[in-house]
């Protein structure tokens, strides 16, 4: 039987973020024993808020492919966070996940996952967590010309994003920009759009990492990282 544990509603949300990323996924929850191992799809979500203390994990694995029934790991079944064996845990939205907090100061290195079946067969997945920052951001720019945001992160591929946005605003704009390129271009006519004298500009960073361990149905690690927003001068 699964207990439904509380958490604090920022956490929670965080947590809540991950396991329903894919809207069309399952949330029933199934035992690991109960399947065949080599269709156990493993997905691993690591988020970050700029400002916030610590990182959150969180592990689900799910029966045939990435929209499937969730599980419980029990028998021999276990998921490894750097050595720290995880606990189950479950959401009526989400199914069952297991998660972690651990400190954002100490987090920017390489960390590794792993993942035990009941077979007793270990699948240990890497991945580094990199600084994501906005550099060389202006204070303030005119309207009629185009405005140039510019990012440092880990290097990109073609399977991440970056995503920048205004808030606070009622002329809102989105834009996305595939990796490996580091800068968004916010055309002029979104700046002259805007009624207030500054401009709140959100972003974050989506990546997507290939599993190098893996049953044949195979999984992904996501890291979402995400950066107050800065306020940048419109000048007439």
């Amino acid at each position: 039987m699964i207990i439904i544990m509380k958490l604090n509603s920022l956490f929670a949300s965080l947590v809540l973020s991950a396991i329903i990323f894919n809207a069309c996924s399952s949330n029933e929850i199934g035992d690991s024993k109960d399947v065949n191992q080599d269709k156990i799809y493993m997905d691993y979500f690591i988020s970050h808020e700029e400002g916030d203390e610590n990182v959150d994990v969180t592990c689900q694995f799910r029966f045939a492919g990435s929209a499937g029934t969730t599980l419980v790991l029990n028998d021999s079944s276990n998921v490894a966070f750097d050595g720290e064996k995880l606990k189950v845990d479950s959401s009526a939205a989400g199914g069952a996940y297991y998660s972690i907090r651990k400190p954002a100061i100490s987090f920017y290195d390489k960390h590794i996952i792993s993942f035990t079946n009941t077979h007793g067969k270990r699948f240990d997945n890497e991945f580094i967590f990199s600084p994501f920052t906005l550099t060389g951001t202006r204070k303030e720019t005119g309207r009629k010309k185009d405005l140039t945001v510019t990012y440092q992160s880990a290097p990109l591929t073609a399977a991440d994003h970056v995503e920048v946005y205004s808030t606070d605003t009622d002329s809102s704009f989105h834009y996305s920009q595939p990796g490996p390129d580091t800068t968004v271009v916010i055309p002029a006519k979104e700046l002259i759009r805007q009624k207030g004298k500054t401009l709140a500009l959100a972003c974050k960073l989506y990546r997507e990492i290939d599993l190098k361990q893996s049953s044949s149905e195979g999984g992904s690690i996501r890291i979402q990282q995400e950066l107050k927003p800065v306020k940048i001068k419109l000048l007439p």
